[in-house]
């Protein structure tokens, strides 16, 4: 199978691959019980987050391109995890904040309409505002500990700089194209 048609086979058992790790997990980790409506709902994440990475890495040859953007979906999809996964363990709802950077990311990229240039520009501001966050929002949490709520400070950190590396690939490959 060539074409579209491939490409959603190989993104539809790479995803099936990926959630045999959860999988195992909840047979053998102590507590881990998820319903099966998380397993429909883990697959749907894992599927699109591939149809996305092979629908927009086609757009661009330039492998700084196709690496910013495996960089920036990962890095989004790491981050909407555990957000997804420490708002529900901590119920406070300031921790849901943390989508809006996903949202900024989101539309960004259509605003620009995948141009490497205004790429490299969305992933910066998400960076910029994803530290601002990490570094306000604790401050008006429940507790107030810096770290005790939303996103720890070294994870924050990490993220941040996925991000930022990923608008600088994008930089890069927005200068490599032919004008």
């Amino acid at each position: 199978m060539d074409g579209l048609g491939g490409t959603v086979l190989r993104v539809a058992l790479v995803a099936l691959g990926l959630l045999m790790a959860p999988l195992v997990a909840s047979r053998v980790v102590e507590g881990w019980n998820w319903p099966p409506k998380a397993f429909a709902l883990t697959y749907v994440l894992f599927f699109g987050t591939g149809m996305a990475y092979a629908l927009i890495a086609r757009k661009m040859g330039a492998w700084a391109y196709k690496t910013g953007v495996g960089l920036a979906l990962a890095t989004g999809f790491a981050m909407g995890w555990g957000t997804m996964v420490r708002t529900s363990e901590s119920e406070n709802p300031a921790n849901l904040l943390y989508f809006g950077v996903l949202v900024v990311g989101a539309v960004g990229a259509w605003l620009v309409r995948l141009d490497a240039r205004g790429l490299a520009r969305t992933m910066f501001v998400m960076a910029a505002l994803l530290a601002v966050m990490g570094i306000t929002l604790p401050r008006f949490s429940p507790g107030a500990v810096p770290g005790a709520e939303g996103i720890p400070l070294l994870v924050l950190a990490l993220f941040v700089g996925l991000f930022a590396t990923a608008g600088l690939l994008f930089r890069y490959a927005s200068r490599q194209r032919p004008s």
